[in-house]
């Protein structure tokens, strides 16, 4: 597991906290994958080095829960308990404002965790859930109870320069070619015995200030 992922944590609670919106372990969770997918685009490997899985609502990683309880008693994410009919849930917030860029001090992956993160830590769990289990490729093609395969995420490639040709013919173009060295061609022989050149003026100025170069020169 990745160590930084103890910053990351109380970062992405801290900024869907600062809109208003509560979040949940599974919300959190689910946004980690979220974040793991767009990195393994960017650079083919796992942020958070989690062994994910497919579990009952999508990707779960058993690491998840020792580190989240890790943080919440050194005091870096804090739950408040919420009693519904018949369950208790957990809604995380930190004390304290947590940047992202203290977090993630890589751009590109900042700009992705970034755009996650507004696209879907503000919505409900459900249309998070809906999102992660169907239109996300490790879940897409995974297997109950088996490790998700993120081999299968698309990688972001750089489209590579190509040189756009011209749509003019090469019998054109060679004729084009011809045409202007035989033209340089004439503007050489006609300039040969005909030009003329004008010797330079030299004021009292210009050699005062060759003089004064010359003595800066010697006294380096």
């Amino acid at each position: 597991m990745n160590p930084e992922v103890k910053l990351l944590i109380p970062a992405i609670v801290s900024f869907v906290n600062e809109r208003g919106r509560a979040i949940t372990k599974t919300k959190l969770l689910k946004l980690l994958y979220l974040f793991d997918i767009e990195y393994v685009r960017l650079y083919g490997k796992l942020f958070t080095g989690f062994d994910w899985k497919f579990y009952h609502l999508g990707p779960w990683t058993a690491q998840f829960d020792s580190l989240l309880n890790e943080l919440v008693e050194t005091g870096k994410v804090v739950p408040d308990y919420l009693q519904a009919e018949d369950y208790e849930v957990a809604l995380l917030r930190t004390e304290e404002r947590v940047d992202l860029d203290s977090a993630i001090p890589d751009t590109k992956a900042a700009i992705q965790l970034n755009r996650i993160l507004m696209d879907w830590g503000t919505r409900s769990t459900g249309e998070l859930l809906d999102y992660v289990y169907f239109q996300t490729e490790p879940m897409e093609h995974g297997v109950r109870n088996e490790r998700l395969d993120f081999s299968l995420v698309l990688r972001q490639q750089l489209p590579k320069y190509r040189r756009t040709s011209s749509e003019t013919r090469s019998g054109t173009i060679a004729r084009k070619k011809r045409e202007y060295l035989a033209r340089l061609v004439r503007l050489q022989l006609a300039g040969q015995g005909t030009a003329t050149i004008t010797p330079a003026k030299y004021d009292d100025e210009f050699f005062e200030a060759i003089e004064t170069m010359e003595r800066h020169d010697s006294c380096i």
